[in-house]
């Protein structure tokens, strides 16, 4: 039996296999491409790591090497003021020594006058008793020449003992002078280590532009409240308006430092943390039961 045209082409179509589907692209980069790419990426991201990483380490040894040169001159300053110190004290037991000299000087020099003049009453009084009993011109004389030395022997003494006195108040003089000396070169280094220290905010805004330690200014609103500035914690604990004085505590490293009957714009300095950095807190102001000023911390 012949198969039908219908079949035939049925049959045909069956065996024809189905058009190729030519491949889809993934990407429009090929994967080499991609993958240098990704490596570009990765060595920028690693070198921008390593940068940031060598400037940061710059930046703390720099940071290190000025606080300790700020540490070094602080040390300096009160190192001077020691010394100075010293120095006064050694020159005030000098001028008390010489005080004393002068006072036993003269308690010699009344003790001396009041046996000059009680030598010379009994002088008188042997000669108007030599007269009275009319002895003779040559033992008359001779008690006269005697009285006559004893009182130039005893004048000669007073004498050196003005001389002395005169010298002891010519060091007392020169003295007092070296102290004076002392005194002011002590206060110039205060003003010296206090220049540091400003008095109200627009002396604040000239040390933020030095730019040599970092500055926080804070408030206290209550007496015995904790108040939190940066790193440490204050309480304030009196104030006296009429003396421009208060008492306050300030918590650091788990501790407290109690500043009491300080001064107004009075820097008080405390030592914080494993580094001890030398932080420096100053009130510039105080009410009753309040007070502000500011905090130094080292950069």
């Amino acid at each position: 039996m012949e198969e039908s045209p219908l079949n035939a082409l049925l049959q045909e179509k069956r065996q024809t296999p189905p058009p190729r589907t030519p491949p889809v692209r993934s990407s429009l980069f090929p994967e080499g491409l991609k993958t240098a790419l990704m490596l570009v990426l990765t060595l920028g991201v690693g070198f921008l790591l390593y940068d940031s990483y060598k400037f940061q380490q710059a930046s703390r040894a720099e940071l290190a090497k000025i606080s300790e040169e700020i540490q070094a001159l602080e040390k300096s300053g009160e190192a001077k003021i020691s010394n100075l110190r010293g120095e006064i004290s050694e020159t005030q037991r000098a001028v008390d020594q010489v005080d004393r000299a002068v006072g036993t000087t003269k308690a010699e020099i009344k003790k001396t006058t009041q046996q000059i003049q009680m030598e010379g009453q009994q002088t008188k009084a042997e000669l108007s008793q030599a007269l009275a009993a009319k002895a003779d011109s040559t033992a008359v004389q001779a008690l006269k020449s005697e009285a006559d030395s004893k009182i130039g022997q005893v004048s000669s003494e007073v004498g050196g003992v003005k001389t002395d006195v005169v010298s002891v108040k010519a060091d007392l003089a020169n003295t007092r002078r070296e102290l004076e000396g002392t005194q002011r070169q002590l206060v110039d280094v205060r003003e010296t280590l206090s220049a540091a220290v400003a008095k109200n905010s627009s002396e604040l805004e000239v040390l933020r532009r030095k730019g040599e330690r970092e500055y926080f200014e804070f408030s206290i609103a209550k007496k015995d409240q904790i108040t939190k500035v940066e790193d440490i914690s204050v309480v304030l604990k009196k104030t006296d308006t009429k003396k421009g004085k208060f008492t306050m505590e300030i918590l650091v490293d788990d501790g407290r430092i109690e500043k009491k009957d300080r001064n107004v714009n009075e820097p008080l300095q405390f030592l914080v943390g494993k580094s001890r950095l030398r932080y420096e807190l100053v009130v510039n102001w105080i009410q009753k039961d309040k007070a502000g000023g500011y905090l130094a911390i080292p950069k």
